[in-house]
């Protein structure tokens, strides 16, 4: 049974550990300096307790603050990517329209969120989250949570859940189509970090174009560059060394591409003559480089936007449990990194 009554002590005595370890606990700053086991224990207490810290809490389950929390799990250098403050950009200028405030949650990695409630502890009414897998340890948390939230990118159609996504499948196929297209049979990809549901996606898109035309890419035609424009650098002589036959790279992100052709011209190979390259973003640089850079375009500002706008309508209905997972194509900009075969 549910108690209004229990204090921090109680809770304390219950879970086997100080009034200290309870407080660190229920703080999001501090969550993760608890063991995991433990904190698991107090999760567990706190949501069969009912448990929160004062009163204020307790009234802040039932009351409307008008914040939204954007939730990014923290990876190393995350804002130094556009990818990552086009999503903040895109939802803030959306709520700043309204009446509506926002809550940056940056949360660090070593230990799973999924028992902690997010409206009494950070006082939001709801959520737009990126990167989900790497907050929550599995998709049930997802289809259990009691508040509104929406997913950017990462989509799973076995999930249900709310998600916006630009549809990573039909832009990695849409890469390899122009490659063949124009002549391309010997092609390897730049992929992402092996966490990226995006990169893989968009890999599989690729792959899959080419199977249908009879070409199969070898494991050493795939590399992992990390979306990092100096990791791609630092790849890419090797790379070449290994696929001497390649004419043409997808890079699953434009900072990969960036640092591709720094690669190619230290390497003496002039892009599009010697090597060709698509991107994936349109980032800003893609358009100013030498030569421009042909890429997949996705708007990640308007789908950032959009999950705004989507999780505005969730909170007029909070207990509307359907989802209608909202796909966007991407766009293919053609400029000058790719070479046409006669």
């Amino acid at each position: 049974m549910k108690s209004s009554h229990l204090t921090i002590k109680d809770m304390a005595q219950k879970a086997g550990v100080s009034v200290a370890t309870i407080s660190r606990a229920m703080e999001a700053h501090t969550r993760t300096k608890v063991a995991p086991q433990t904190l698991k224990r107090i999760d567990t207490l706190i949501k069969k307790y009912g448990y929160t810290t004062n009163l204020a809490a307790k009234h802040l389950r039932q009351t409307v603050t008008k914040t939204i929390g954007i939730v990014f799990p923290y990876i190393p250098g995350i804002f130094y990517s556009i990818y990552y403050t086009h999503i903040l950009a895109g939802a803030t200028e959306f709520l700043l329209e309204t009446d509506y405030r926002f809550k940056m949650l940056l949360l660090k990695e070593g230990a799973w969120w999924d028992d902690y409630n997010f409206k009494v502890g950070e006082g939001v009414d709801g959520l737009i989250i990126i990167h989900w897998f790497k907050i929550f340890s599995n998709q049930t948390v997802l289809e259990k949570m009691d508040i509104p939230y929406v997913l950017i990118n990462d989509f799973d159609p076995n999930i249900d859940a709310q998600f916006i996504a630009a549809d990573q499948v039909l832009g990695g196929r849409m890469a390899a189509q122009y490659f063949y297209t124009n002549g391309h049979r010997q092609m390897a990809v730049l992929s992402g970090p092996v966490w990226s549901v995006d990169s893989r996606l968009r890999l599989d898109g690729f792959k899959a174009f080419l199977k249908e035309k009879g070409i199969v890419l070898d494991e050493n035609q795939v590399v992992d560059a990390k979306f990092l424009e100096q990791d791609a650098y630092e790849s890419i002589s090797g790379f070449i060394k290994n696929n001497k036959e390649i004419t043409a790279i997808f890079c699953c992100n434009d900072q990969m591409a960036f640092g591709a052709l720094r690669g190619l011209k230290d390497l003496g190979l002039e892009c599009p003559k010697d090597i060709s390259l698509i991107g994936f973003d349109d980032e800003l640089k893609a358009s100013l480089i030498t030569p421009s850079l042909t890429t997949m375009r996705v708007d990640i500002a308007g789908l950032a936007r959009q999950a705004a706008k989507i999780l505005l309508e969730r909170l007029k209905t909070p207990n509307k449990k359907s989802f209608q997972p909202v796909i966007s194509p991407p766009v293919l900009i053609e400029r000058n990194s790719v070479k046409k075969f006669s």
